[in-house]
């Protein structure tokens, strides 16, 4: 049994896995940029860009982890925030609330409410192995050789979940494995063809584990990367934003109405320090996005549905409700 493996960690993200697959799912001042490594490019329908790297455990021994956020433009600069359901789905989140009041309303504002849609995400550290982008990159861009935070695709996840709940065929824990027991992961990225929008989608249907296990390095060179990664929880925590920032964009965005006798409910209200009229500078947003990522063409069907008291058929803005040219056209601008 490999040393760098907490068998009984795994076990029980194992059975967490096994229970998501049957509908039962239940860093301090870290830098994003430092942290997190960009997004896989997309190739072309008929040829791929290749990755590859391997999955390994973070400083607590914990694999990877699912969260949810919000990301929207707000008065021409990006806010993005952490949603409260990331570790609690009952927990109140405002811009859940808002999207569901939205969506009860007239067309406009079922489109206004796509904005505020919750999106989901999975984070895990990654050790680099292969990335095309080294060759062009300048020395201290370059990423082979070295832990990141992989912020991944529910596409990319289901890959690791079919190996993980697998018990007879999958590899098991052998995919967080650093040592000679382990395997990486060859990430494919295939050009899906233009949907009706002209638009075209990162496929990552083609990624796969490698066929044969090998170590990263040597017992010593192996024990300097598993020292190099990253608290995943303290990474997902630092997307958090204050509830001054929160009930600030809210006001900018007007729809602090929609949540205000909630929140004050909850106590969450204004400081009374801070100038009401000031709005905070969100330009360095702790989530910087991958377009393709962040609205690939599953992300509809990959998003939890909002439950704030709306069904999954009322409540839920789909691509088919809405036109994001503008939102994609901005994206692709940054």
């Amino acid at each position: 049994m490999s040393k760098w493996i907490n068998k009984d960690l795994f076990t029980k993200f194992q059975e967490e896995k096994k229970d998501e697959a049957k509908g039962n799912d239940n860093t301090g001042g870290l830098r994003r940029s430092d942290v997190v490594w960009k997004n896989p490019e997309k190739g072309t329908v008929d040829k791929a860009k290749i990755y590859e790297g391997r999955f390994v455990p973070d400083v607590n021994g914990n694999f990877y982890k699912k969260y949810y956020y919000h990301l929207f433009r707000s008065g021409g600069q990006w806010f993005s925030t952490l949603c409260p359901k990331t570790h609690d789905f009952s927990n109140y989140c405002p811009f859940c609330s808002v999207n569901s009041k939205l969506y009860m309303g007239t067309q406009a504002d079922k489109k206004s409410a796509y904005t505020y849609k919750r999106k989901e995400k999975y984070a895990g550290n990654f050790y680099l192995v292969k990335d095309p982008r080294d060759n062009e990159a300048d020395e201290e861009d370059k990423v082979e050789g070295k832990v990141k935070i992989y912020d991944f695709p529910g596409k990319v996840e289901s890959k690791l979940k079919e190996e993980i709940t697998d018990q007879e065929n999958g590899l098991g824990l052998s995919i967080f494995d650093p040592g000679e027991e382990g395997y990486n992961f060859i990430i494919k990225v295939l050009a899906t063809k233009p949907d009706k929008n002209k638009k075209v989608w990162p496929d990552y249907s083609a990624s796969l584990f490698s066929r044969k296990p090998g170590p990263l390095g040597t017992e010593k060179e192996i024990d300097e990367i598993m020292a190099n990664t990253f608290d995943i929880d303290e990474f997902i925590n630092n997307m958090e934003r204050s509830e001054d920032d929160i009930i600030s964009v809210l006001k900018q965005e007007m729809v602090y109405d929609l949540v205000k006798d909630e929140m004050s409910k909850l106590k969450i209200t204004p400081s009374k320090s801070k100038d009401e009229d000031e709005i905070p500078d969100f330009s360095d947003s702790p989530i910087d996005e991958n377009l393709d990522d962040l609205e690939d063409k599953g992300a509809a069907e990959e998003d939890a549905p909002f439950d704030d008291g709306v069904s999954k058929d009322d409540g839920e803005t789909s691509n088919e409700d809405i036109t994001d040219a503008d939102l994609l056209a901005e994206l692709d601008s940054l």
